[in-house]
């Protein structure tokens, strides 16, 4: 009954508009009150904070935004996408696939999702609808391309998930660059499909001669030396995600200074500012959900699922794809941050128990994750998009919808086929 109560109350929260952070939060100081009295709640809240936040590896939260949001200051984004539009910019739709691989290789080097999306909504979608895309195709393009930079290593979220589960973080980057490239694969044949099947939402342009092509390649080196400086020495084991994540953050001011020449300071300072204002939220997540956890443990809400589940004569790949069918209901109507951390103190037992690896599922997590960035009538990608490029909401939502569908055919072939995963291993 506690439990029930404890939930509509975060429920109640959550529909006034409060931050799931302090909702998350405050609910599970009360159910801890309710269950285990004051001074249990004292001596709980006394120490979450500090020891939920107090942690060297999440030290690379900060710095993978950082990162992110100096590329996202700079020319870089704009340069990435010009060299792409020399190799496939000919092809049905290229100038979305162009955008769609621009995205890749931003991905490759940011952790944030909302800043690689700000970015290209910035520098790439005014040129798609300069060339006469319709605004649909180049604005759904742009918001769900976005999302690649938390499945292409490095990822904030991937971060998150690892210290959680106590699974490593170097790991799970590797074993997400497959199912990254798949899912770049996946957003390209969407593009093409729709501009070979609605006339004029895809205007076609020229073609360039392979000079201009590799001469185009000189605005990518600095995207490929960051990646291997990034990726490269955490999974040769030089350097720990902490290190990797300040090499990284290093290398995107030095870089953004080198492009912007006498405005870097400045970008810096605003790159600064929106960095403590994510890091902030994210933090305050993580601990208003650590103190909702304390209390689902304290009424052992987790073990009589486990429980229960074990006494259901249902096939586990079933109960997985309804568990996998919830987190992508969830998210659509709340933040994919707090949603990992609320339910993986309930939800990995239950992996573990199914004998299911925790790097495969920690991909497959993120996938959806990813989906829920895009998804009505809170992905957060299409409202950054909207906001940026001054496209109506209505219209970003409409174009997602085919990329949407994409993103559900990459997660069902990663279930199908964990391999193309588990190859890390």
């Amino acid at each position: 009954m506690t439990v029930t109560l404890v939930l509509l109350l975060l429920a109640a929260l959550l529909l006034l508009g409060m931050p799931i952070g302090f909702a998350m939060g405050l609910t599970g100081m009360v159910g801890i009150y309710a269950v285990g009295g004051v001074d249990t709640l004292m001596g709980i809240v006394a120490v979450t904070p500090y020891r939920q936040s107090a942690s060297w590896i999440l030290i690379a939260i900060p710095l993978f935004v950082l990162m992110a949001e100096m590329l996202a200051s700079s020319r870089i984004t704009s340069d990435l996408f010009a060299a792409m539009n020399r190799w496939v910019g000919h092809l049905p739709g290229g100038l979305a696939i162009a955008g769609v691989l621009a995205a890749a290789g931003l991905g490759a080097v940011s952790g944030s999702s909302t800043a690689a999306t700000a970015a290209l909504s910035k520098s790439v979608a005014p040129e798609l609808l300069r060339a006469g895309y319709s605004p649909g195709l180049a604005i759904g393009t742009i918001a769900s391309a976005g999302t690649l930079a938390i499945m292409i290593p490095p990822s904030v979220i991937m971060v998150i998930y690892g210290i959680l589960t106590e699974t490593s973080v170097g790991l799970l980057f590797v074993a997400g660059i497959v199912p990254g490239l798949i899912t770049v694969v996946a957003y390209t044949t969407t593009v093409i499909l729709w501009a070979k099947n609605v006339p004029n939402a895809a205007p076609r342009t020229e073609r360039f001669g392979w000079r201009e092509r590799f001469v185009a390649l000189r605005g990518v080196w600095p995207m490929v030396v960051l990646f291997v400086l990034v990726i490269g020495g955490l999974y040769s084991g030089i350097v720990t995600v902490t290190e990797s994540a300040a090499i990284g953050a290093a290398g995107a001011i030095a870089l953004a200074f080198w492009f912007l020449r006498g405005q870097g300071f400045g970008a810096l300072k605003e790159a600064l500012s929106r960095t403590v204002r994510t890091t902030t939220m994210i933090f305050t997540i993580i601990i208003g959900a650590h103190l909702f956890s304390y209390f689902m443990t304290l009424t052992g809400t987790p073990q009589a699922l486990l429980a229960y589940v074990d006494g259901l004569q249902i096939e586990q790949w079933v109960i997985f794809a309804v568990m996998i069918l919830i987190y992508l209901v969830l998210g659509c109507f709340m933040d994919q941050l707090a949603i990992l951390v609320l339910t993986l103190p309930i939800v990995f037992p239950m992996i573990q128990r199914f004998g299911y690896d925790p790097i495969w599922f920690g991909v497959v997590l993120t996938k959806t994750v990813e989906i829920g960035l895009i998804t009505p009538p809170l992905g957060m990608n299409c409202f950054v998009a909207s906001s940026v490029a001054g496209i109506p909401l209505s219209k970003v939502f409409r174009g997602v919808t085919p990329f949407i569908g994409a993103e559900i055919v990459t997660i069902t072939l990663l279930m199908s086929v964990p391999a193309l995963v588990l190859w890390v291993r």
